[in-house]
């Protein structure tokens, strides 16, 4: 199959020698690999790579005898590949386009186009000048697959009239980051379907596998050689309406050995003509063979098996639970107590046990999708409980507290309102999967009892509608969004391929629905029992179930849940742009902020709009904490530059702590060294923030009242005395250090 490809190498260099050469354009959101990618196929490290995003504007490389850079006409050519690397590097840098030449043979085949990632300033240049060019476009997904800024970028595309051909752009997830668990493949190729309202071929990719680069470079190579074939076969069956013509003038040469050549050359050109056709059909062949392989490639990546943790060590962390209800005991008794003989004192007494009681201490983890806060909470109960996959998994806000007994509590609330479009810099998309699980919830007569009403936002205003109008308002809706050359339907089927409208247009569209039902309701889970569990992690992962959920409660006898309630959050740049209106209306009721990002793929758009925008007040900045998973997948050097990036674009408003973890490793080994060392630094920060300012305060006042009353009648203070006497160890027990646990430090750190 090899020679099949140099054959119709040599006839594109023979008979299209005049047209320039394929070009291949590589493009994709910020570290999906695109750089790795372009130096794996040309087997050479060229292109710089970095975990920060390293190529600021388009780079060129196509064949040359020489090397050579080439950086606008303002710019001195160079033949220093270090030149390369610090001109890409500087700050502000202004060059549109950078051209480099190499004497590389797979660039004979084709020239490459690194593009830097998707942002709202390149998507114009990409979908203007870079798409347009190239005669065929690789787009790179990460390991998580598509998110929202890569949505809003291939909605554009696909509205474009920059994309000549929908067979000019293939799909690959880049798996570099560890075994995919083939989520994120589902989910794209799903989301994808879509978009393009048809059935979009996506397969995994890793840059580092020397099989998957193989299978790459054999399927763009094949995918080059059918658009030159299409060429080739255009270009002869333009000139077999010449055919007649030459061979009548042919025939009138008098001299052989001119008549011969001419004749020749006709014979030549015809019979590579038949012969192109034959290779258009063994090429069909080949392709569907590497169709196959790709296939076979899915499948043989399998998620890696999480093998049986290691026992950590015995430690014990601080129950403020326990502390909390031990106070709250002691003012019980103490309101009960006839020594108490003072109204005053009783009042203010029972307004501290009132604040007390209501007291809640949350530390919440948020950041972009797939940057394993599931999996870091799943580390702390030192099992897999909650759904950790590739793609974007929770979807509402799920609360993690101390208790004896594995349950989780799911609620239903009186009220759901879906939203129905999304819009974006002027434009309205249609949401479909909110709109998909609409019509299904419409079809179930059970469902149908449960509900009190229905209303209908237009215009900015709830309007009370019946099922029956409500129909007819949702199919009104959806044929806004279908393309024109779409019929529009009559049915209640959310349209396959949808398209974005203006504004001004999407006036007569339902904006949102509210579902008000008879009663609010919960629904308990026992997840120590493997039928319960798989029920909720179904619940959590299918929308027409998670849709209708409020927020869910976890209880677990894990030791860190004794410290505070942990808060998992859905991912904040998530194709579902309602996760990230959840998100922020949460952040505020939070006590400590753990900001999780990807190691390996830093600061997505809209995370950091949002880090930007949040404007954490400076009270609030102290309680953050910067937490950068698959730290295992980064070098010492790197981690470096990660965290010098991270401060640089979240200055001023930088949280001052960053740490290194690996949520997945720390799920296989419970004696993970860095993970329990950023756990330790939690606790001591929670005891501070929690204990000495929370706590300990309480325990001053009461004494504080306590001693008053004592003083005013002297019986009555030796009464008393008991209880000042157990606020005082339970003062002790906060101040000592490390509090009451019993922390043996785990062998791993003691080697550290």
């Amino acid at each position: 199959m090899p020679l099949l490809l140099d054959r119709i190498h040599e006839l594109r260099e023979k008979y299209l020698l005049q047209r320039p050469g394929p070009s291949l354009a590589i493009v994709g959101a910020y570290n999906t690999g695109k750089s790795t990618l372009i130096n794996a196929l040309l087997q050479e490290e060229i292109s710089p790579v970095d975990v920060l995003p390293a190529t600021p504007c388009p780079i060129l490389f196509s064949y040359g005898e020489i090397f050579s850079i080439h950086a606008d006409s303002r710019l001195k050519p160079s033949q220093s590949r270090q030149r390369l690397v610090s001109l890409l590097r500087q700050k502000n840098i202004r060059v549109s386009r950078v051209e480099i030449t190499l004497p590389n043979p797979w660039l004979k085949k084709c020239s490459l186009i690194d593009t830097p990632g998707l942002d709202a300033a390149n998507q114009n240049q990409l979908l203007e000048k870079i798409v347009p060019a190239a005669d065929f476009i690789l787009y790179l997904f990460h390991q998580r697959g598509l998110d929202e800024q890569d949505r809003y970028f291939l909605y554009r595309l696909k509205g474009s009239p920059f994309l000549p051909s929908f067979n000019r752009i293939s799909f690959w997830i880049n798996s570099n980051c560890g075994h995919p668990d083939g989520s994120a493949l589902v989910a794209t190729r799903t989301a994808l379907g879509e978009i393009f309202g048809r059935e979009v071929p996506v397969n995994y990719l890793d840059t580092k596998n020397k099989e998957s680069v193989e299978n790459l470079r054999l399927f763009i190579e094949t995918e080059l050689a059918s658009l030159a074939l299409k060429e080739l076969e255009k270009l002869f069956k333009e000139e077999d309406k010449h055919i007649p013509r030459q061979l009548a003038r042919t025939l009138s040469i008098k001299e052989d050995g001119l008549f011969l050549s001419t004749f020749w050359d006709i014979y030549e050109r015809a019979r590579t003509a038949l012969e192109t056709g034959q290779q258009f059909v063994m090429l069909q062949q080949m392709r569907s063979g590497i169709r196959e392989r790709l296939a076979a490639y899915n499948r043989k990546v399998l998620p890696a098996p999480v093998s049986p943790a290691a026992e950590r060590e015995a430690w014990q962390t601080v129950n403020f639970t326990l502390i909390k209800e031990r106070l709250l005991n002691l003012l019980r008794r103490l309101l009960k107590d006839p020594a108490l003989q003072s109204l005053a004192t009783r009042e203010h007494l029972r307004e501290l046990a009132k604040s007390m009681a209501n007291d809640r201490f949350f530390i919440t983890l948020w950041g972009p999708f797939s940057s394993g806060k599931s999996t870091f909470l799943n580390a702390l109960m030192e099992e897999a409980l909650l759904p950790a996959q590739d793609k974007s998994t929770t979807s509402s806000i799920i609360r993690l507290h101390h208790g004896p007994e594995k349950l989780a509590v799911a609620h239903y609330p009186l009220q759901v309102t879906l939203s129905l479009l999304d819009e974006r810099d002027g434009e309205v998309f249609l949401c479909r999967e909110e709109l998909a699980v609409l019509n299904g919830w419409l079809k179930k007569p059970p469902f149908l009892k449960t509900l009190r009403g229905i209303e209908v936002c237009t215009g900015g205003k709830f309007t009370r509608v019946n099922i029956a109008e409500l129909s007819t308002l949702l199919v009104q809706t959806q044929n806004l969004f279908r393309p024109r050359a779409s019929p529009a339907g009559i049915n209640s089927h959310v349209p396959a391929i949808t398209r974005s409208i203006p504004a001004k247009r999407a006036i007569r569209a339902v904006t949102a629905v509210r579902l008000s039902f008879y009663n609010t309701r919960e629904k308990t889970f026992r997840l120590a029992d493997p039928g319960e569990l798989a029920e909720f992690r179904h619940l959590m992962v299918t929308p027409e179930e998670a849709l209708l959920v409020d927020g869910i409660d976890i209880y677990h006898p894990a030791e860190m849940f004794k410290l505070a309630t942990f808060v998992d959050t859905p991912g904040t740049d998530s194709v579902h742009t309602r996760y990230a209106k959840t998100v922020a209306g949460w952040l505020s009721k939070s006590d400590v902020h753990l900001i999780f990002f990807n190691g390996r793929h830093m600061l997505s758009p809209t995370h950091r709009d949002l880090l930007r925008h949040t404007a954490f007040p400076e009270k609030l900045r102290e309680n953050c904490f910067c937490v950068i998973n698959f730290a295992d997948t980064l070098n010492r050097n790197e981690k470096e530059r990660v965290a010098a990036f991270l401060r640089r674009e979240l200055a001023p408003s930088a949280p001052p702590e960053i740490h290194f973890i690996s949520a997945l490793d720390a799920l296989k080994d419970k004696n993970n060294f860095a993970f329990n060392q950023f756990l330790r630094r939690l606790e001591r920060f929670v005891l501070t923030q929690r204990g000495e300012k929370v706590l300990l305060r309480r325990i001053e006042q009461m004494k504080e009242l306590l001693t008053m009353e004592g003083y005013e009648s002297s019986p009555t203070g030796r009464v008393l005395e008991k209880y000042c006497r157990e606020l005082e160890e339970i003062r002790l027990i906060l101040k000592q250090p490390g509090g009451y646990r019993l922390w043996k430090m785990p062998a791993s750190l003691r080697k550290g």
